[in-house]
This record gives structure tokens, C-alpha cells and sequence, in this order.
């Protein structure tokens, strides 16, 4: 099946939509986790509140990233919200391919993806570490290369498409249908109703 390469800005903008409909997510989820974290981090003292804090807050957005990066890409046929608002699909690379993506090569894309923001945070919590500023640095440049190569005439594949072996393509635009949406978010049963 042939597609044609998503181009550079929509994809970007995809990725902001995204970005922004995670933070939302993250105070939903931050309910049921502080519920958790608030009495361990009271119980931790005032030494380590500050760590149990930022550990739940970490855990919160985590859960919401994977939600809508991991399980949104199965169930919707490789559409997250953005990518489905903006007319973009996530697809394998191969030309034989099946056309869905699969559980492995989005959990890949989503850490790729996520790892390096978790790693310049925590250079910046912990300034006098070496290993973490050597770490975010590395992360930067992964993102700096992913948007240079996500430019390039052609195919158009970053850096998480590459280790992935994913693409992102044009396809059609979808809608946010919310109750639908959310549930599909959530780790369990497939929603089938989604897929064409």
C-alpha cells in the first residue's frame, strides 16, 4: 500500500495538539494518583516530599503520554488526536506491512519520544550531576535530529519512525469523539467500534 509522507509543519502542529491534549489528561489522572502520592509524600517527611512530588507528577504525565501515544495509535488506526484532527495516520514503514501499528513499535516511538523532556528535567532538578547533563544533552540532540530529518524531502521519518520502523502519512481527518476517545486511553479490551 502506497502513502504519501505527512508534511513537516502539520505534522508538527499534530505534535502540539498532542502535547497539549496530554497536559489536559494529566491533571484528569493527577486525581486518582495524588489520592496515592499526597499521604506517601506527608508520610516521607519534609527531607523527601519534594522527590515524592515530582515523582507523582512525573507519574501522572507518564500515564497520560502512554495512553495517548501507545493506545491511541492501536485503537485508532494509528491516529492520535492530533494526528487525527490534522488528517495524519502513524503506519509501519514496510511496503508489505500490515497497516496497523503494534503494541512493540509504539511503546518505542512513546519512549523515544518521552524520554528525552524526562531526562532534561531532571538535569535541570539536579544541576551539579554530570551523568544527567550528559544524558539531556544526548536527548536534545535526538530531538534536534528528529526534527532535521522530519524536514527532509522524501520520507520524512524522525527519529522514533526510524527506531519504530513507523511512518507518519496523510490519511484522512477524523473527529474527537470524547467518551470514545477516553476510554480508549485506558489499558483492557479493544475498542472495535473505532476501527474501519
Amino acid at each position: 500500500m502506497t502513502y504519501e509522507p505527512a508534511p513537516f509543519f502539520r505534522r508538527l502542529a499534530a505534535r502540539i495538539l498532542d502535547l497539549t491534549f496530554c497536559l489536559v489528561l494529566t491533571f484528569v489522572v493527577a486525581i486518582p494518583v495524588g489520592l496515592v502520592v499526597l499521604p506517601v509524600a506527608v508520610a516521607a517527611g519534609e527531607s523527601a516530599e519534594d522527590a515524592v512530588l515530582t515523582f507523582g507528577a512525573w507519574l501522572c504525565y507518564f500515564i497520560a503520554y502512554v495512553g495517548l501515544e501507545v493506545f491511541l495509535l492501536m485503537r485508532r488506526d494509528g491516529q492520535t488526536l492530533g494526528k487525527g484532527l490534522l488528517g495524519l495516520r502513524v503506519v509501519p514503514a514496510g511496503e508489505w506491512a500490515r497497516p496497523r501499528l503494534a503494541p512493540g513499535p509504539a511503546t518505542i516511538r512513546m519512549l523515544i519520544i518521552f524520554l528525552p523532556f524526562v531526562f532534561m528535567s531532571l538535569s535541570g532538578s539536579y544541576p551539579e550531576s554530570a551523568p544527567l547533563d550528559g544524558i539531556a544533552m544526548a536527548g536534545v540532540f535526538v530531538s534536534l535530529v528528529s526534527l532535521v530529518l522530519a524536514t527532509l524531502p522524501g520520507r520524512r521519518r524522525a527519529v522514533h519512525d526510524l527506531a519504530a520502523r513507523s511512518r507518519v502519512v496523510r490519511a484522512p481527518r477524523r473527529r474527537i469523539e470524547l467518551k470514545k476517545d477516553l476510554l480508549m486511553t485506558l489499558p483492557g479490551k479493544v475498542d472495535l467500534s473505532k476501527r474501519s
